[in-house]
């Protein structure tokens, strides 16, 4: 009798203690990866306090962007705040997005509706008062443009301190694109911001070009999947659409990745290493990452790409 009693009052311990969760703040311009990225987020959140999600332009214009995230919020996240971002880079107007590989919409063949899910209008002002209340460093994760935290640092460079990290899809290792020659999409659109960004003290985890293009999962895979919920819909839908002109037959995961570093970190090497980002028109948003043992920022490096694929197609599909 005494053992049952001692194991309830253990139970009840276990119960009421009290679960700590990193507080989070994503930006993101959904887009189907994006979308793919925020999936994997949700099956995940009883690790984060996620306060925040801003919407920033690329893939498709600001619009559709918040739009997305706003129907993410309510099916998804229902509670969390939605900030509208910036609907330009930090310098120069882009005249090209995404939307050759996502879609008019940014989600492809699946139809997001008018939503009405509440939007703060100033995503910089709403991560200033995240920051500003913050007891613990809070993690950014960033999969798109980082014209958004770029405004950050520069309007509050005394909230630097209260970032712990900033997880990020972003640029390549060697200087190559999928965009251009040498410029990855998110730092083509705003370069300005990620050489900003890249040398304003922050550690940054990146999550290089490369690592997505390794990160394939042919299209077949996700058709063969179930139907039963809308999460399945949606997942299948988004993967089945996308048009990716390295492969048309697979969908290469550049966002998940960012996600999945920060959730389960037990699938990389995180490679320390210098930051060099250009601005010059000519090759605006060419990157170079070089290792360098003593830098405080890194890149995510896939130990074993088969385990990951499992892990993130088991994490879509799992109820």
């Amino acid at each position: 009798m005494e053992s049952v009693t001692k194991a309830k009052k253990y139970i009840k311990s276990l119960e009421n203690e009290k679960v700590t969760k990193k507080p989070l703040i994503v930006d993101c311009d959904p887009g189907i990866d994006d979308a793919l990225a925020l999936v994997l987020l949700s099956e995940n959140l009883d690790k984060f306090d996620l306060k925040l999600i801003c919407s920033c332009a690329g893939n498709t214009p600001i619009e559709l962007t918040t739009k997305n995230i706003q129907f993410f919020a309510e099916n998804f996240f229902n509670g969390v705040t939605v900030a509208r971002g910036s609907k330009n880079a930090l310098v120069k107007v882009k005249d090209k997005d995404a939307s050759d590989v996502h879609g008019k919409s940014g989600m492809g063949d699946f139809f997001v509706g008018e939503q009405i899910y509440p939007v703060k209008p100033n995503a910089v002002e709403e991560m200033k008062n995240v920051l500003t209340k913050a007891t613990e460093p809070v993690t950014i994760v960033a999969f798109g443009p980082l014209t958004n935290v770029a405004k950050l640092v520069i309007n509050y460079p005394e909230l630097k301190t209260k970032v712990e990290k900033i997880y990020t899809m972003i640029g390549s290792i060697n200087g190559n694109g999928n965009v251009t020659p040498y410029s990855e999409f998110n730092s083509y659109f705003d370069p300005e911001a990620f050489y900003l960004v890249s040398k304003c003290g922050i550690p940054l985890v990146i999550n290089p070009m490369e690592l997505g293009v390794e990160s394939r999962i042919k299209k077949t895979v996700f058709a063969n999947m179930p139907t039963k919920t809308i999460k399945d819909n949606l997942v299948k839908t988004l993967a089945e659409s996308i048009y990716e002109p390295l492969d048309p037959t697979s969908i290469c995961l550049f966002d998940p990745n960012t996600v999945v570093g920060l959730t389960h970190p037990e699938f990389y090497d995180f490679v320390p290493c210098d930051v060099l980002v250009y601005t010059d028109p000519k090759i605006g948003g060419k990157t170079i990452l070089s290792e360098n043992k003593n830098s405080k920022s890194c890149y995510q490096k896939v130990k074993n790409q088969e385990e990951l694929n499992k892990y993130i197609i088991k994490t879509l599909f799992e109820r």
